[in-house]
């Protein structure tokens, strides 16, 4: 008969020893991750200070040579002998990452010319609430994050300068775009914005906002009896039922409120996105319009913009 022959069981100092090796390759290999991580933080902080460093230094240049585009600003109108055609340069940012030399007519101020575009590197981006760097005595700066390491980058006194995480305030900014401040423009019938908005932009001051959250959207409120598309009125006889039928939206999985008001001091409320409700105005003579209005609020306290397809009038024939 054939003897089968097992391995001897490994001894547990041997496992012991193996499990040691693993954790330790494990911990050393965690501490290199890190450490590198840190590194190339630290790396790609210094790469972008230095790319709009770089930036100002060409910033201040123009401000003592811009001889050519005092002559762009002279041709374009509007200078008299007695007005300085260079209103002054400034570095303003576009969005999070990208930004522009530009040159100011005295003029011109909001069309200025732009000499030169740039981008931050991978990873680096401008913190929001600032728009750029103007050139000149006040202090003005940016300030610059990779991963939650933050450095500023400015200019005060003529002088181009840098300070760590959030040692100052950013000073004077460019007037820009409220994605150039790192904002958002909100649509107001699709998003609402969160806290107070930002005025100081060009392109949406009423609604740029630091974020925007979906709104519920209602997408039809119709009646039985049709409702007239053009007037939004529905006709119904004293006494005769309307029945109302809603579809709404809301891309948030959050529970909404739905509001119904039929415009006679009674209102029917609902917790889902479509429904139907039946109601009897109280006019028995006729004559008599309603104005109907529906609502959607979120939990979170988002309410459904106010559009017509939301409103509606219910008219009493007589």
């Amino acid at each position: 008969m054939a003897v089968v022959l097992f391995p001897a069981a490994v001894s547990a100092p041997a496992c012991m020893r193996v499990i040691s090796f693993l954790f330790t390759s494990a911990l050393i290999l965690a501490i290199i991750g890190i450490g590198g991580g840190l590194l190339a933080r630290e790396f790609l902080l210094t790469l972008g200070a230095s790319s709009v460093r770089s930036a100002l230094t060409v910033l201040h240049r123009l401000s003592r040579d811009n001889l050519q585009y005092a002559r762009q600003c002279r041709e374009r109108g509007g200078v008299t002998a007695d007005v300085a055609t260079i209103g002054g340069v400034q570095l303003r940012f576009v969005d999070s990452r990208n930004y522009v030399i530009e040159v100011i007519c005295s003029q011109f101020q909001s069309e200025p010319i732009v000499v030169e575009k740039y981008t931050l590197p991978l990873f680096v981006k401008k913190t929001p609430g600032s728009s750029g760097i103007i050139w000149g005595t006040d202090r003005s700066a940016i300030q610059l994050e990779v991963f939650g390491r933050k450095q500023i980058v400015g200019v005060e006194n003529e002088e181009i300068k840098s300070y760590a995480g959030d040692s100052i305030s950013l000073g004077l900014s460019p007037i820009s775009t409220c994605s150039g401040y790192g904002y958002q423009c909100c649509q107001q019938e699709t998003t609402a914005g969160v806290g107070q908005p930002f005025s100081g932009v060009n392109d949406c001051p009423k609604t740029c906002y630091s974020v925007c959250q979906p709104r519920p959207i209602v997408l039809s409120l119709n009646t039985d009896p049709f409702v007239d598309e053009i007037t939004r009125t529905t006709t119904a006889a004293p006494g005769e039922a309307v029945t109302f039928n809603y579809v709404a939206s809301y891309e948030e999985n959050q529970p909404v409120t739905v509001t119904l008001d039929f415009g006679d001091g009674q209102q029917q409320t609902f917790t889902t996105l479509s429904g139907k409700a039946s109601h009897q105005y109280g006019c028995p003579n006729g004559g008599c319009t309603y104005a109907v209005r529906l609502s959607v609020r979120a939990q979170n306290g988002v309410e459904a913009a106010l559009t017509p397809i939301m409103q509606l009038k219910v008219a009493i024939s007589p």
